[in-house]
């Protein structure tokens, strides 16, 4: 097994929109699981479903990647050992997906990692969030550890208004939801073509398909002023694999 493999089984599957599926999974492998790590990111290790186990292969052996993918820890409980993880699901097919859509109580998941928290500063002057529906797990955890007085923009696709969820955010951080399924929409780059061109004290998180995260660093890079240490930019999915 490598390190920091665990086995974990789904306690219990949570419908929160047509679109997204909470699934909180828990097991003793979970005992040193650190508590920090909300709107960090988890290697969820999936089972082959073309085997006939549904358990899933833990290890570092030829090929063991191409059963994992990336999850933001959107709730860690120490004293129940639950780790809860939101799947994007009912708009594409895949490997996670599709497994999160069949998901029951019992069924088995491997659990590695955790990596580290992803957005830049927490206590910034302000704050400015973009992604798609497949980021939502990842700026709603970060906007709930934001300090009271914070402030920011905050963009979120998700493909219908029935998608649309309540968290708790600062009484000055302004949640805009953009209701497409289409997740290249233009309304990204329109929306950070509205903010102020000096964001040097801004912290910056962005996380969408490839090619609109290349598109809104561009015009980052071209018109604004901001400190690269006070970014995160990831491509969450890539249309072309």
């Amino acid at each position: 097994m490598g390190p920091n493999m665990r086995m974990t089984t789904v306690e219990s599957v949570t419908n929160l929109s047509p679109h997204m599926k909470r699934i909180i999974v828990t097991g003793s492998e979970l005992f040193d699981f650190p508590d920090d790590k909300k709107s960090a990111h988890v290697k969820a290790i999936f089972p082959n479903p073309n085997a006939e186990t549904k358990i899933p292969k833990l290890g570092m052996y030829f090929g063991f990647k191409k059963w994992m993918r990336s999850y933001t820890i959107r709730e860690f409980n120490r004293e129940k050992l639950q780790l809860t993880l939101d799947f994007a699901v009912n708009d594409h097919q895949g490997l996670a997906t599709n497994w999160a859509g069949n998901a029951q109580p019992d069924d088995h998941l491997g659990i590695v990692g955790p990596g580290d928290t992803k957005h830049p500063d927490l206590y910034a002057d302000s704050h400015l969030l973009m992604g798609d529906i497949t980021a939502l797990p990842a700026i709603a955890a970060v906007i709930e550890q934001l300090p009271g007085d914070a402030k920011g923009n905050v963009w979120i696709q998700v493909p219908e208004s029935s998608d649309i969820q309540a968290f708790n955010a600062p009484e000055n951080i302004t949640i805009n939801w953009i209701i497409t399924p289409d997740k290249f929409t233009e309304e990204f780059l329109i929306a950070l073509a509205s903010q102020p061109k000096s964001m040097v004290n801004t912290a910056i998180f962005i996380a969408a398909e490839a090619s609109v995260v290349r598109q809104l660093k561009s015009y980052l890079n071209e018109h604004c002023q901001y400190d690269k240490k006070l970014l995160y930019a990831s491509a969450y999915w890539n249309h072309k694999k």
